[in-house]
């Protein structure tokens, strides 16, 4: 037992180590650039409509039409996404176009399974409606109660199920025979039927959130064989399936053997952990983790955090329901063996929630670049709760070390566990939520160079269009009112697309504004060169993490 705890100790300072160095996950695609790009005016009528995003996109349920200004669609040729360049989606054009002003409606499934939509506008001529009077949009999916349920479903009924056979293998106090009682039996199978219902749900939800369509059609044969064959989510709902077949194999198994043979009975009992570890492990290949860059670190500590929150509430509903049961409803009450595996837990409880914190922290960094985008995005408030209630639970664990002999544990635990149950609901919601990455907030930030000090201010810091406001003030905090002029240099630390330079004159008030595009979202070095009079030069760099909408 202790040296499994150094172990895990030391895979904990490991998850420690990796949170880090995060890689920053926009889990939901962006447009990098478009043919035509938005609100561009073209003198002729282009042959091809291309639309590049940040990461590879789903082959199934995309769509792309172009709709002229009167209202009307007009037919394209060959929708497809580039074989060769997955990230690419394009269309042929049928005929010339006459000049007018045309909207682009587009459609794609991420590589995470979420589906985004929107629009680009553009004008062939200088006829039609002007630029400024029609903007480009981008639309992400929000969860919907139906999806919320059924992923909640999942992780209550999952947690239930991990967390009563861990308990049972290593919590529970051991006995002379290892045996399975019908309380331990009826839990299986309760918590197997909670899987199974949200699982084979799942199937026609991700139908109704991909292909956009009802529950009514998301039944279709045809619907149900594209998401099987085509998409990601329907590989992984494959090997779902299996395991389900599985662990029905063993459940039956334990049923027949939990009186019969106690060593086929505890194979069959670890087997069912096993692989009740491995339908976990599922979850994490899909959502968030699927479009992070260093995805086999991000689906490995999903799954450690996933693990460590259903070991630790599972087995907390087992010592408010199921021990007291099994223990106390004896003729002797046996409070020694009741107080022993409160103490076996505590080590436990302590480990698993020390895994939940450390690396419930490496996937906010991955999400949440900066403390703006935590307070006004959706995703970072549900995540402050989160954290929240979870701070509560380890504040309730108290409650652990304080055995007091005579009488079991009472709401105390039926309070921890109930809040437990709350997290779980937040953990639905935020694994369909866009991270806070896609919004980051304005950028604003001061450095002392040489004697002065510059700040920059980047509104609204999304991909597209920004204004970039730059004070420049001595050591007395004056502005500095010989300026010659402000150079201020884009570029992209993501990949190489060039240098953007935009440039404004000198003034007396020492405060300067531009306005630039930044063309693709993640992190920018924005360098700032101011000239003086006198020939001497100020500079400063700035990292920016730049949002996708």
């Amino acid at each position: 037992m202790l040296r499994l705890h150094k172990v895990l100790l030391w895979g904990m300072v490991g998850i420690f180590l990796l949170s880090l160095f995060p890689g920053r996950s926009f889990a939901h695609a962006y447009i990098v650039r478009s043919t035509p790009s938005e609100n561009e005016t073209l003198a002729r009528a282009p042959s091809m409509i291309c639309i590049e995003f940040n990461e590879e996109i789903q082959d199934h349920f995309y769509s792309l039409k172009l709709i002229d200004e009167a209202g009307q669609s007009i037919t394209l040729n060959q929708v497809r996404i580039d074989k060769n360049h997955p990230k690419i989606l394009e269309a042929n054009l049928p005929n010339a176009l006459s000049q007018g002003t045309y909207m682009i409606q587009w459609r794609i499934v991420s590589s995470d399974g979420h589906p985004v939509k929107g629009t680009i506008p553009f004008q062939i001529g200088q006829g039609g409606k002007t630029e400024t009077s029609i903007l480009p949009k981008t639309k992400n999916y929000l969860p919907q109660l139906d999806m919320v349920w059924i992923r909640w479903l999942f992780y209550v009924s999952a947690s239930l199920f991990v967390g009563m056979l861990f308990f049972k293998q290593i919590v529970e106090p051991k006995q002379e025979t290892f045996s399975f009682s019908f309380r331990y039996n009826a839990l299986y199978w309760l918590a197997y039927i909670g899987m199974s219902l949200s699982i084979l749900l799942s199937l026609p939800l991700q139908i109704t959130v991909e292909a956009d369509v009802p529950w009514s059609k998301a039944w279709s044969v045809s619907f149900i064989k594209k998401m099987i064959t085509d998409s990601s989510f329907g590989s992984v709902w494959l090997i779902q399936i299996a395991c389900l077949g599985l662990l029905l194999i063993t459940g039956s198994a334990i049923t027949y053997f939990h009186q019969r043979q106690e060593k086929r009975l505890k194979r069959w009992v670890s087997l069912s952990f096993i692989i009740g570890m491995g339908l976990l492990f599922t979850k994490s290949l899909l959502g968030h983790t699927a479009a992070s860059p260093h995805r086999m670190i991000s689906v490995l500590i999903d799954f450690l955090h996933l693990l460590a929150a259903s070991l630790w509430l599972g087995s907390l509903c087992m010592i408010a329901l199921i021990l007291p049961l099994e223990l106390l409803t004896k003729k002797e009450k046996d409070w020694h063996r009741y107080w022993a595996a409160i103490k076996r837990f505590s080590y436990w409880g302590a480990i698993f929630a020390c895994g939940v914190m450390m690396t419930g922290a490496y996937m906010s960094l991955q999400q949440v670049p900066t403390f703006s985008a935590l307070l006004s995005t959706m995703y970072g408030k549900f995540l402050m709760g989160k954290v929240m209630l979870l701070m509560m639970m380890m504040l309730a664990s108290i409650h652990i070390w304080a055995r007091k002999k005579g009488r079991k544990l009472g709401l105390s635990i039926w309070g921890e566990w109930g809040i437990g149950i709350i997290v779980l609901l937040l953990a639905a919601v935020l694994t369909n939520l866009p991270p806070a990455t896609a919004a980051p907030g304005p950028f604003q930030q001061t450095k002392e160079v040489h004697g002065y000090t510059i700040g920059l201010k980047v509104t609204p810091n999304i991909l597209g269009t920004n204004h970039f406001t730059i004070h420049i003030k001595n050591q007395k905090g004056q502005p500095v009112q010989d300026i010659e002029q402000v150079t201020v240099t884009l570029a992209s630390k993501e990949m190489d697309m060039g240098e953007n330079v935009l440039q404004v004159r000198g003034n007396q008030s020492g405060t300067y504004q531009i306005q630039g595009m930044i063309s693709m979202a993640g992190r920018w070095n924005i360098h700032i060169h101011a000239l003086t009079t006198s020939l001497q030069s100020i500079d400063a760099d700035f990292e920016c993490f730049v949002g996708s909408q």
